[in-house]
């Protein structure tokens, strides 16, 4: 692959500080909603629909300007996805009252299989944290088919909603710190 520019090297970092931001703003997010049991699930669906638009932009956008120093090439596959999933959420707030958990579900399932890609490709370069990616994916996907099996139906939607984001952010967050330094090591061996 060669030696990376400078402007790539730049890229690279400008693209993990947008993706740690993106996971923050998850975290906050599941905090308010565990805390705010209260809101109105219209102005929930449509606050998470939004978000799911803009975090499906941010990776289209990241994909777009690091063909080279990306392990996954389902970035832009789950950004195209999350804004679909948004974008049906915003457009149909009725049916996603009823659906809430399948779309939440959907949303991180998806992001799972996007670092499952990663784990894999990890392994095959016997990278110690391929095991710890495969292992957080794994834990994400059940999460998310929980969620669209709906087994938590006497859980307030809000706080249901809040928690799983909250995990989500937290797991995700934490994969890309793992994963930081990796990347840049694999990519040099290339």
């Amino acid at each position: 692959m060669g030696k990376l520019t400078k402007n790539e090297i730049i890229d690279y970092k400008i693209n993990n500080i947008v993706r740690l931001c993106v996971y923050l703003v998850f975290i906050i997010v599941g905090l308010i909603l565990c805390a705010k049991s209260y809101i109105k699930y219209e102005a929930i669906i449509n606050f998470l629909g939004v978000l799911f638009i803009i975090t499906g932009g941010v990776f289209v956008y990241i994909s777009s300007r690091e063909k080279k120093l990306s392990l996954s090439n389902l970035d832009v596959i789950f950004g195209v996805l999350a804004s679909i999933d948004g974008l049906l959420m915003i457009l149909n707030p009725g049916n996603v009252i009823n659906n809430l958990t399948f779309y939440l579900g959907l949303f991180i399932v998806i992001g799972a299989l996007q670092k499952l890609v990663v784990a894999i490709k990890l392994i095959n370069k016997k990278d110690d944290a391929g095991i710890i990616t495969l292992a957080t994916s794994i834990f994400t996907m059940l999460m998310g088919g929980l969620l669209i099996l709906n087994i938590f139906k006497n859980t307030s939607l809000t706080e249901l909603a809040g928690m799983f984001i909250m995990f989500y952010g937290i797991i995700q967050l934490a994969n890309t710190i793992l994963l930081n330094s990796k990347e840049k090591d694999i990519i040099k061996k290339n």
